[in-house]
Parts: structure tokens; C-alpha cells; sequence
């Protein structure tokens, strides 16, 4: 893999100081881009989440022209044709971030449906709000899924209330109505930010005791754009692929 760190394109190591947060805990963020075979998109959105963090946590960004660079990153990796994933790491070292810039490829799956698994675990923390680079809870709840058959998990707190997957924002539809889970305790979802400009998105409460009320359910991210949900644990919904195809190819830039 070529990357970009450090005003350069290197292959495969990257060079971080051990004795920083940025190595020892992951301490840092990141954002996931869908490079779609010719641009990368919604660039601005992820720039705009990951600077809300670095001020936040009052971590220095190394700015850079980073729509020229993932270009070069993306032709490097012989991928300037295909679909890929794109991902901007903000480590930081000493107070500092210097951005990591990495393509690989990523399957393009259209009219792609997924399943969730109850989280076996609730974690709960102000970091949701946040794409930090340690994931491991994150991690565990879709491996677990993954091994019981699922797509992803579905996260949610104490009392019930559902929050977001291991790797996806959540819609649940009504009738006509598209509703967002309610709480403080998710990432503020770049797709869905895409998606509220074409369905009006509302945002209450969501609990499981009540999911099998809803009509569809949808997971929404840079990569798979607006995925129908067929099941959440026993619970099946049937697949409305239409809206899904049309919000895919806005979140995608194939339109």
C-alpha cells in the first residue's frame, strides 16, 4: 500500500513516534471517503467532523491540499478507476496532527442488504461523538456479529434506546415519516447529513422494544451509502430499495 504522510508518498511502514498517544492509545481521529472511480467524495463534510474533534480535543492540525493528495495517493495505488476506500488519520503526536492518507480497494455493491445483531455489550461514552482511532468496542460488537451471521451491530444504551451500528448511522421509516435515533451517544453521521436533503429526517427516541413497530430500516455510510436492513436480531423488515438506490447515488456523487 502507497501512502501519504509527511509531504510524501511511501509503501507499506509508517514511521510514528512510540512514545506518543497517537501509537500508544490511538489518540486521534479519523474519516472513511468513498473514492467512486473519479472523485472523492463529500470531501468537506469529513474535513468539517474531523476539525469539530481536533479543536475539541485541541489537537493541531498539519493542513494540506487534501483533495489533490488523495488524487495522488488514489494513482499511486493503480485505483484512480475503481471504486475505494479513502481514509484521513489525524494521530496525534505531541499535541499535533500530522495526517496519514491511504486507498485501498473496496468493492462497490449495489442493492446490498444487511441484517444486525443486538450489541452483546453496551458501551456508552462523550467519544461517540467522535471517529477516535481506537475502536475496539466498536470492533468487538461487529466481530461478534459477523460470527453469529449478521452484517453489523446494533448499538444501544441501558434503557433500551437504540444508537447507531458498529459502522453505520440508523433510519427508521414510518409511513412517510424518516426518523433518527435520539442521543448523544453517536457519531453525527456524514451520510445522513447527505440524505436529510432529500427525505426529512426527524429525530426521537428510538427503543427496541419497539422496532418491530416500523415499516423499514436503513444504515447509512460513505461506503454503502443507504443500505436497507432485512432484520435487527429476530425482527424482519421488508426491503424498500428504492429509496435506497436514489439516496446511494447522491452519498456516492453518482449523480
Amino acid at each position: 500500500m502507497i501512502y501519504y504522510r509527511n509531504g510524501k508518498l511511501a509503501e507499506n511502514s509508517v514511521q510514528m513516534d512510540l512514545s506518543q498517544p497517537g501509537f500508544r492509545t490511538g489518540y486521534g481521529v479519523f474519516e472513511t471517503l468513498a473514492w467512486n472511480g473519479n472523485k472523492v467524495c463529500h470531501l468537506n463534510l469529513h474535513l468539517e467532523r474531523a476539525r469539530v474533534s481536533l479543536k475539541e480535543f485541541k489537537i493541531i492540525e498539519d493542513s494540506i491540499d487534501y483533495e489533490q493528495i488523495i488524487a495522488e495517493v488514489v494513482e499511486a495505488n493503480g485505483l484512480q478507476n475503481s471504486f475505494a476506500r479513502v481514509n484521513i488519520f489525524f494521530p496525534s503526536e505531541g499535541g499535533k496532527a500530522v495526517p496519514i492518507i491511504t486507498a485501498v480497494p473496496h468493492q462497490d455493491a449495489p442493492d446490498l442488504v444487511w441484517s444486525l445483531m443486538l450489541a452483546k455489550e453496551v458501551f456508552l461514552s462523550p467519544l461517540m461523538r467522535h471517529k477516535s482511532m481506537n475502536r475496539m468496542d466498536y470492533l468487538n460488537a461487529w466481530r461478534d456479529a459477523q460470527s453469529e451471521g449478521f452484517n453489523d451491530a446494533l448499538l444501544h444504551d441501558f434503557e433500551g434506546r437504540v444508537l447507531e451500528s458498529s459502522f453505520a448511522s440508523l433510519i427508521f421509516q414510518k409511513g412517510d415519516r424518516y426518523i433518527e435515533p435520539q442521543t448523544e451517544y453517536k457519531l453525527p453521521g456524514t451520510s445522513q447529513i447527505i440524505a436529510s436533503k432529500y427525505i426529512n429526517i426527524e429525530s426521537e427516541p428510538v427503543f427496541l422494544k419497539s422496532v418491530h413497530e416500523f415499516d423499514h430500516v436503513f444504515a447509512l455510510n460513505s461506503l454503502g451509502g443507504m443500505i436497507p436492513i432485512s432484520a435487527i436480531g429476530d425482527v424482519h423488515f421488508e426491503v424498500n430499495h428504492d429509496v435506497a438506490r436514489e439516496i446511494t447515488n447522491h452519498i456516492l456523487e453518482l449523480v
